[in-house]
C-alpha cells in the first residue's frame, strides 16, 4: 500500500497537498514517499485508530516528525510522549522510537530525515 505521491510542480518546486495526500487502510498504516532526493527525503504515514509504526532507530539520521491530524504517541528513548496536531518532535539519530495512534481519531504524520549518504559524504567536521 505504500506509495509515492504526485506533486503539483511549479517552475523548479514542487507542491504536494498533504490533506488531498491522506489515504487509510483497516489493516496497516499507510505510508506515501512525498520525495527522496540527494540530500533530503520526507514522507507522511496515515494511522486509524489503534495502528502503529514498530520500535526502530536510524543510526545515522536526525528526524523530525510532524503531526498534522489527531495525536502521535511514541516512545522516544522510552520517555513517552503525546504529540498533538499542529506540533513537531525532533530527534537526534540512533535513538528508538515508535509512533502509535492511540486515540479514537485518525492520526497523520509527516517526517522529514536527511540522506545519511549526505551525511557520510561530509564527514564529522563539515559545517551545517
Amino acid at each position: 500500500m505504500d506509495e509515492t505521491a504526485v506533486a503539483a510542480t511549479t517552475g523548479v518546486a514542487q507542491v504536494f497537498d498533504l490533506n488531498a495526500l491522506k489515504a487509510f487502510a483497516p489493516d496497516k498504516r499507510v505510508r506515501k514517499m512525498l520525495f527522496k532526493t540527494d540530500q533530503l527525503w520526507s514522507e507522511i504515514a496515515c494511522y486509524e485508530p489503534g495502528q502503529s509504526t514498530v520500535m526502530h532507530s536510524h543510526p545515522r539520521e536526525e528526524e523530525a516528525i510532524y503531526v498534522l491530524e489527531g495525536a502521535a504517541n511514541m516512545s522516544i528513548n522510552g520517555d513517552e510522549v503525546v504529540v498533538p496536531a499542529g506540533a513537531i518532535v525532533k530527534f537526534p539519530a540512533n535513538v528508538p522510537h515508535d509512533v502509535r495512534n492511540l486515540g479514537r481519531e485518525r492520526c497523520v504524520i509527516m517526517f522529514l530525515k536527511i540522506n545519511p549518504k549526505v551525511l557520510k559524504a561530509g564527514g564529522a567536521g563539515a559545517a551545517g
